[in-house]
């Protein structure tokens, strides 16, 4: 995708955004269980493969840093509403 490491975790695109890579997902079951109940998306032009957000949500609630905790509100509100609007994402 025309990326340029910028840090271990860090691959600048060609575009200007930036992608920042974890290797260890506190809260998560191991990488091959996660990775099977991902989503498969088209970004960029590339399919890539997404947690869901009930996933995302667990692992910040595991982490517990502030700045995790204060998404906790909007992840459980996007949650619920594409429940009761039948949206499985």
């Amino acid at each position: 995708m025309g990326g340029i490491v910028r840090a271990d975790t860090v691959v600048d695109l060609s575009d200007g955004s930036a992608i920042n890579f974890l290797y260890h997902v506190d809260g998560l079951l191991d990488f091959d269980r996660e990775y099977r109940r991902a989503r498969r998306i088209s970004w960029l032009g590339q399919i890539v493969s997404v947690l869901p957000l009930s996933r995302i949500l667990r692992s910040k609630k595991a982490v517990g840093r502030p700045k995790d905790l204060a998404h906790l509100p909007l992840l459980e509100q996007t949650i619920a509403l594409r429940k009761r609007g039948g949206i499985r994402r």
